[in-house]
C-alpha cells in the first residue's frame, strides 16, 4: 500500500529509457505498463537539455516527480496528486544520490540487468521510513515554533548534496536572511517580526531547511508562577487589560512548561496568536521551555 506520503513508486531508468530498479507500493504498478513511452520521452528530454533540478507533472490522476542528477540515468516518484511536495523532493534526492555513490562501478560498467540493483530495496524502504517522521515534525510547525540550526549538518549537506547552492536558488536572499536569523531561540513569528517578512515565508524556509534535516524544532511550552501577591502586584504595575487578566487566570494552571502554546490555547477556546500576544505582555514574568520535536537522533 502507499506510504503516508503518498508514493507509489519508485524507479531508475538508463538514458534509453531500460528500467534497472523499481520499487512499488501499490498491488499495481503504472511506470512499468502504462507509462513506458511516456518515460522514455521524458529521459530524453530530461538528457538532452541537462535539467538536474527536480521536476513535477501531472499524469493520469498520478503525479510524477523526476531528475537527472548527472547524465545517463533518470530517477522517478510517482505519487499521489497533492503529497508534500519539499519531503518528495528530498526523498528524490537522497535516493538517488544513493543510487549513485552504492552503484557506481555497475554503472561504469554499463550493466542493466535489474537483478544487480535489488538490494537498493532496503535503502529505499528506509528513507520512506525516516522521512515519514520528518513530515510528521514539519507538519506540527507553526508560527510558535522555534528553529536551531545544526552548522555541522548545514555544512556536510552543502558539501555532499549541493544544499546551498540549491538553497539560494530557490530563496535568494531571503533564505539567507532567514538562515543568519535562526538563533535556537526565537519563535517563527519573532523572525517573521525581526525582518520584516510574511510568517508563512518563514515557515517555507523553515520547512525546507528542517526536511533537508540541518534544523531542529521545538515546541514552546510557557512557565507561569504560581499565583501570589508579588505577582498580582507586578500584573497591577504592567496595567494589563481585564480580559487579558481573565485569560491569564485560565491559562496558569495550564502553563507549566509540559504544554506548548497551541495546545494551551486550543483547551482554552482562544487562538494561539490571542493567548501568545497576552504572555508577551508579562515580559519577564512568564518563561518558555523548550521541547524538542523529536524522533529522528542518529538517522540519516
Amino acid at each position: 500500500m502507499p506510504s503516508r506520503l503518498g508514493v507509489q513508486e519508485f524507479m531508475v531508468l538508463t538514458s534509453g529509457g531500460v528500467p534497472i530498479f523499481h520499487h512499488a507500493l501499490t498491488p499495481k504498478p503504472k511506470l512499468d505498463d502504462l507509462l513506458s513511452g511516456f518515460l522514455t520521452a521524458i529521459t530524453s528530454f530530461a538528457t538532452e537539455f541537462g535539467e538536474k533540478s527536480v521536476q513535477r507533472l501531472t499524469f493520469e490522476g498520478s503525479e510524477i516527480l523526476y531528475e537527472v542528477p548527472e547524465p545517463g540515468h533518470l530517477f522517478i516518484l510517482l505519487v499521489e496528486v497533492g503529497a508534500p511536495s519539499r519531503v518528495l523532493w528530498a526523498i528524490l534526492k537522497d535516493l538517488s544520490r544513493k543510487f549513485l555513490q552504492t552503484y557506481r562501478m555497475q554503472i561504469e560498467a554499463g550493466i542493466q540487468i535489474e537483478e544487480n540493483y535489488l538490494g537498493f530495496a532496503d535503502e529505499v524502504n528506509r528513507a520512506f521510513r525516516y522521512y515519514e517522521k520528518v513530515f510528521v515534525i514539519t507538519a506540527g510547525l507553526s508560527p510558535y515554533s522555534v528553529p536551531s540550526l545544526n552548522r555541522d549538518a548545514l555544512k556536510v549537506a552543502s558539501e555532499t548534496r549541493g544544499l546551498l547552492d540549491e538553497f539560494h536558488r530557490d530563496f535568494g536572499s531571503t533564505g539567507n536572511r532567514v538562515l543568519d536569523a535562526i538563533d535556537g531561540t526565537s519563535t517563527v513569528s519573532k523572525i517573521s517580526e525581526r525582518l520584516g517578512l510574511e510568517i508563512q515565508e518563514i515557515t517555507e524556509i523553515v520547512e525546507y531547511l528542517a526536511v533537508w534535516g540541518v534544523v531542529r524544532l521545538s515546541k514552546l511550552c510557557p512557565i507561569l508562577k504560581e499565583k501570589d501577591a508579588r505577582f498580582d502586584t507586578f500584573l497591577d504595575l504592567i496595567g494589563l487589560p481585564q480580559k487579558d487578566y481573565q485569560l491569564l487566570g485560565r491559562a496558569r494552571p495550564l502553563c507549566n512548561g509540559q504544554r506548548p502554546v497551541e495546545e494551551i490555547s486550543e483547551k482554552l477556546g482562544v487562538t494561539a496568536e490571542r493567548l501568545y500576544a497576552v504572555l508577551q505582555q508579562l515580559g519577564d514574568g512568564v518563561k518558555y521551555r523548550l521541547t524538542p520535536i523529536g524522533g529522528l537522533d542518529g538517522e540519516t
